[in-house]
């Protein structure tokens, strides 16, 4: 059987001439041309050249040196390219691009000496059919008899920088073939090396350890209400002495990783930006954002390293809090920002989502100042890897635009634990691969091509379910309109039970319709996801008279390990980011169990408390409307069910972690009254009492040194309340500060994040109340407390997925002596 490449959608329009026939009835008489002074990647592209030939047709051609004659395919440059007399334009190729021509009876594959010829030979035999969609399913066509058109085409990458972060995408062969070149892919000299960089990201922390200077040099780190800070701080940008010991770090780096091209001087994972004078001073003139200050101090180290190292590139992130750009600075050549779009809606087109105006504002603005931009793109759900994530129309239309934007490297993240497993991993990674190559791939051609190799006579259900689940979030009237977050929970409105019960049917069929048990495990392992909802659905805790549990939690704890048996059988061993599966079994044990609930009511309110729970209001009923006006958090949030609602917690100081405390019910409750004793394991003493009073919930939290030492202590108090619709934009705050200012502010309208969290040192809070509404009507929310007992204020609000706002009262840090306490109130009322 003949195959005429000319046919196939994967050629360019071929140069005029005759076919050349490269193999004819499993018999060739070419062979492979290979210089003396073949790159370690070229020598890699001919023996992979000829082991694909020799697997389509059962002919092996020899590999001989560039002196050799007769009927040649010449791979890379030297003699025998010469004798072509191609003139190939090697000076626009870079280390990557490539040319295919063919030369009478010759074919030649050349490019960049790194990488381009080997690209070249992957492009090659695609055009022959190969396809290499998963590290362990391919796709090479038999064919006895192989005729390759005339050739005379020139690729280039469409990006220089080239990462789908899953797992399924770090194997070598993979990445290679499939024409990516990221840090974490297991490229070695054998394939061209990679864009290596060192440490990857967040990296102030390594810079200039806080274990080592915080004592010596406070000045150092980052000023927080008043106090140098070591625990979830940053760095002081303007401080010279931490300039000069991130650059030697950074010089001394370069001498220990010569392999790495890019190092990254970049902020932690945390917030905690430095609020000294002069770091604010920076801020300020630059247009009030916190990118200021951090580019500033990555270009002053630039420069440094230019001086010793200027083949090398710093790298930075704009990304959280610094992810507008600065309005005078501009980064130095030598320095890349990885723009990082973690707030963006991953269902739409950027540029046709009102969620995302923000991002395409900042990406606008970077494109206008630096000509080196990366981007930091997210692909997967992070809080829940086995979600279903409907985002190929978005990266079918963003990857070229980014292009467009002039953006010159992609850092695709997706699921990157250990075993992989990530919903849609391979599928995603092959798509997002050929996209980042040419922006110009047909994606649905693609993804069929994909589904038929990798699913055979299942493909069809298989691609019927991946429309189904994409119309779920695609504009009216093709879908539903859903948007798309990366942190969604599995009760997201996206998942509807038509969607489910449909899906499921779909997988039933496919399932049936598997040729194979290999084509069956990927089948059974592509449903997980659906499973994984279901499960995740039935630990939803409800009230049931005095006691809050899941519905049936005997059937729960059945299905629950019998899912994580299915999921260890797969290789999984991360359903969360940064959790492994043993620390899911641990939560399970530890948190999926029936609660005392003690109910506190009165004309106007019912309150709902779990004293287990940190001593949590788990529900407020206003009993006007009968409506509940706290978050009711979703079954997969992380701590779940001690999570929301309105609750108090004792830290050592504002960026320490909470302290855990065993609560108990001091006395028999009253009908509108509950007061607790809490035991936290620093061994202070706490003191909560609930009450109704009217229309009010009060609370009031104490904690008293108990040990004979002093302890630093510091109260939080913090509620969580929702409004309806979900994602509706509209909600707002509205107070007076004390400094007399008055805020009513809309937390969210397109051009805004759709997500924010502020702290407000003590002479901006609100004067003794605040209150949170929606701006197309319904009842207010506030709460107030006493100007006198908080000394910091918090309010934090989201619209993705739902309308929640939170309100976060700090007392003042204190240094409690034995006997000593502090007091924290705070009172919630609907109004």
């Amino acid at each position: 059987m003949k195959l005429f490449l000319f046919l196939l959608p994967a050629f360019a329009l071929p140069a005029a001439g005759l076919p050349i026939t490269l193999a004819e009835n499993g018999a060739s008489t070419y062979s492979i041309a290979l210089s003396s002074e073949a790159s370690s990647s070229e020598k890699r592209a001919a023996a992979e050249l000829q082991r694909f030939l020799e697997e389509m047709s059962g002919a092996r051609l020899p590999i001989v040196g560039d002196e050799a004659s007769g009927d040649l395919i010449v791979v890379g440059a030297g003699r025998a390219l010469d004798r072509l007399k191609l003139n190939l334009p090697f000076e626009r190729l870079g280390p990557e691009g490539f040319v295919l021509k063919t030369a009478g009876r010759n074919i030649a594959i050349a490019g960049g000496r790194q990488r381009g010829s080997m690209y070249g030979v992957y492009a090659f035999l695609e055009k022959l059919g190969c396809r290499w969609f998963t590290p362990e399913v391919s796709r090479i066509p038999k064919r006895r008899t192989i005729e390759v058109p005339p050739l005379d085409e020139r690729q280039t990458p469409a990006f220089e920088y080239r990462e789908p972060y899953f797992t399924e995408a770090f194997d070598k062969d993979w990445a290679a073939r499939n024409k990516t070149n990221g840090h974490f892919s297991k490229l070695d000299e054998s394939t061209g090396g990679k864009i290596a960089y060192y440490p990857f990201v967040h990296s102030f922390e390594q810079l200039v350890p806080p274990e080592e200077y915080i004592g010596e040099h406070p000045e150092y780190f980052s000023l927080i209400a008043g106090k140098r800070r070591a625990v979830r701080s940053q760095l002081c940008l303007t401080n010279q002495g931490a300039l000069r010991v991130a650059t030697e770090k950074v010089l001394a780096w370069i001498g220990e990783h010569p392999e790495a091209t890019i190092f990254s001087v970049s902020q932690n994972d945390w917030t905690g930006w430095c609020e000294c004078d002069r770091c604010r001073r920076v801020e300020e003139e630059e247009g009030g954002v916190h990118s200021g200050p951090l580019l500033r101090f990555v270009n002053a180290l630039a420069e440094q390293v230019e001086k010793k190292h200027p083949d090398k590139l710093i790298d930075t992130l704009a990304y959280w809090y610094t992810e507008a750009p600065p309005a005078r600075t501009r980064p130095r050549p030598n320095v890349r920002i990885r723009l990082c779009p973690i707030g963006a809606c991953q269902a739409h087109p950027y540029e046709t989502c009102d969620r995302n105006a923000y991002f395409m504002n900042n990406l606008r603005a970077w494109a206008k100042v630096t000509g080196q931009l990366y981007i930091w793109h997210y692909n997967t759900n992070f809080s829940h890897y086995l979600l279903p994530f409907p985002d190929f129309d978005e990266l079918a239309a963003d990857i070229p635009m980014y292009k467009r934007h002039g953006v010159v490297g992609l850092f695709m993240e997706g699921a990157y634990a250990p075993g992989g497993g990530g919903e849609m991993a391979e599928l995603r990674s092959w798509v997002m691969a050929r996209l980042m190559w040419d922006t110009k791939a047909d994606v649905n051609r693609d993804i069929d091509e994909f589904l038929e190799g990798v699913y055979g006579r299942a493909a069809r259900p298989m691609r019927e379910y991946f429309d189904l689940l994409h119309r779920q979030v695609r504009r009216p009237p093709d879908g539903r309109g859903h948007h798309l977050w990366i942190y969604q929970q599995p009760g997201a409105p996206y998942l509807s039970a038509e969607f489910l019960a449909r899906a499921t049917e779909l997988f039933r069929q496919a399932e049936a319709d598997a040729g194979d048990s290999g084509v069956r495990r990927r089948v059974v392992k592509a449903r997980l996801p659906l499973d994984y909802v279901a499960l995740w659905r039935e630990r939803a805790f409800a009230v049931r008279g005095d006691s809050y549990a899941p519905a049936n939690l005997e059937r729960l704890t059945r299905a629950f390990a019998d899912f994580m048996g299915r999921v260890r059988g797969f290789g999984i061993t991360q359903l969360h980011e940064g959790r492994n599966l043993p620390w899911d079994e641990d939560e399970f044990a530890l948190r999926m169990k029936s609660y005392r609930v003690i109910t506190l009511e009165n004309a106007s309110l019912r309150a709902d408390v779990v004293p287990e729970l940190n001593a949590r209001v788990i529900r407020l009923i206003d009993k006007r409307t009968g409506a509940d006006v706290l978050h009711q958090p979703d079954s997969g949030e992380r701590g779940y069910p001690d999570v929301s609602g309105i609750a108090a917690a004792l830290y050592s100081d504002y960026q320490s972690r909470p302290w855990d405390v065993k609560w108990e019910i001091a006395e028999p409750a009253a009908a509108d009254s509950l007061v607790l004793n809490g035991l936290a394991v620093n061994g202070a003493n706490l003191k909560r009492s609930i009450r109704l009073e009217g229309g009010i919930l009060r609370t009031r939290t104490e904690v008293e040194n108990a040990a004979a030492a002093p302890i630093p202590a510091a109260l939080h108090a913090r509620a969580e309340f929702r409004f309806h619709p979900p994602e509706e934009p509209g909600a707002a705050i509205r107070y007076r500060a004390r400094n007399g200012s008055a805020v009513d502010r809309t937390l969210f309208r397109p051009g805004l994040e759709t997500q924010g969290s502020e702290t407000a040192p003590a002479e901006e809070c609100p004067q003794g109340e605040w209150r949170g509404l929606h701006r197309s009507g319904g009842p207010a929310v506030v709460n107030r407390f006493s100007d006198g007992e908080v000394k910091r204020c918090l309010t934090s609000w989201t619209v993705r997925g739902e309308n929640r706002l939170t309100f976060g009262l700090w007392s003042d840090e204190k240094m409690l002596g034995p006997g000593e306490a502090l007091r924290l109130s705070a009172d919630y009322s609907v109004e």
